[in-house]
C-alpha cells in the first residue's frame, strides 16, 4: 500500500480510497455531477489527436486575453505483483498548445519502491503527428515501438450514458470542492474491453472512478480525471489505468 500511495504522489494524482466510509448522496446531487461528467467526456473519441488544436476549452480570468490555452493529456497504466515488487508504470503526458499548434511531452517508464532511493524513472521526449504519438529523437527500438503504438481512450472510445452504468459510490464536497462517482464496468463494457485488450488483462469486471476538483463546470484551477481499477483478492496487487484531459492557461518556456 505504501508503494501505491507513493506513485500517486509522484505522478501528482490525488486519490480517494473506495472504503473511506462515505455514503451515497441523494440522487439529484448525483444527477447534477453526472451531467457535468458527461459534458467533460463528450469529446470522446476525437478523430485524431491533432483535433485538440482546434477544440475550444473552458477559459476563465486566469487566461490571458489572447491565450487559446493548452490541452494537457495524461495517461498511464500501473501494476504491482506483490508487496516486495516495485509498482511499475508506463505512460505519457502531452502539452498541446493551441496558440501555435505544437505539442511537447514525455513518455516515461517508472519503477517505484518502498525504499525511495531505489526509485527509477526514464523519460523520452515525444510529440504528436496527426493521430500518432512519436519520439522527438532517437530512442531504443523497443521504446520507439511502445511510443508509436501508444493509444489513449480519447482516440478510440466513447463513455456513453453514465446513467446506464451501475453506481457503486459517490462522494461530493462543495467546500473543497471535490466531486467523484464510482461505477461498475461489466465484461462487455467498451472501456473495460479497450483496457483489457491494450494491457493483456483477462476478461473481468472493473470499476470506473471519475473525479472533478475545482469548478464542477470546468476552469483553470482543478482537475478532471478518471481511472479504471481492477481489484484482486490480494491487497498487495494492483492494476489500474489512469487518463485525464485538462484545459489550462499556456505556460511559455
Amino acid at each position: 500500500m505504501k508503494t501505491y500511495q507513493k506513485v500517486l504522489s509522484i505522478l501528482g494524482v490525488s486519490f480517494l480510497m473506495l472504503n473511506s466510509g462515505c455514503s451515497n448522496l441523494p440522487f439529484p446531487k448525483d444527477q447534477k455531477v453526472e451531467n457535468a461528467f458527461e459534458k467533460h467526456l463528450s469529446i470522446y473519441p476525437v478523430k485524431q489527436l491533432g483535433d485538440f488544436y482546434d477544440m475550444e476549452g473552458y477559459r476563465d480570468k486566469n487566461f490571458d486575453k489572447d491565450d487559446k490555452g493548452t490541452w494537457v493529456l495524461s495517461s498511464y497504466f500501473a501494476e504491482q505483483d506483490g508487496k516486495d515488487e516495485p509498482l511499475k508504470s508506463k505512460g505519457i503526458v502531452l502539452f498541446m498548445n493551441r496558440n501555435n499548434k505544437s505539442t511537447k511531452g514525455n513518455y516515461y517508464i517508472r519503477n517505484i519502491y518502498d525504499d525511495i532511493e531505489k526509485n527509477k524513472t526514464i523519460e523520452y521526449p515525444i510529440t504528436v503527428k496527426g493521430n500518432k504519438i512519436v519520439p522527438i529523437k532517437a530512442v531504443p527500438k523497443e521504446v520507439e515501438e511502445e511510443i508509436e503504438n501508444y493509444r489513449l481512450i480519447v482516440q478510440d472510445e466513447s463513455f456513453g450514458d453514465l446513467g446506464k452504468l451501475k453506481k457503486i459510490e459517490s462522494r461530493h464536497n462543495e467546500n473543497m470542492p471535490l466531486y467523484s462517482i464510482t461505477y461498475e464496468l461489466d465484461n462487455q463494457n467498451k472501456i473495460n474491453e479497450w483496457i483489457q485488450k491494450h494491457y493483456q488483462i483477462e476478461s473481468r469486471t472493473s470499476e470506473l472512478y471519475i473525479e472533478r476538483t475545482g469548478n464542477l463546470e470546468g476552469g483553470s484551477v482543478g482537475d478532471f480525471k478518471y481511472e479504471v481499477r481492477y481489484n484482486t483478492e490480494r491487497k498487495d496487487k494492483y492494476k489500474y489505468y489512469y487518463e485525464s484531459v485538462i484545459h489550462q492557461p499556456t505556460k511559455e518556456d
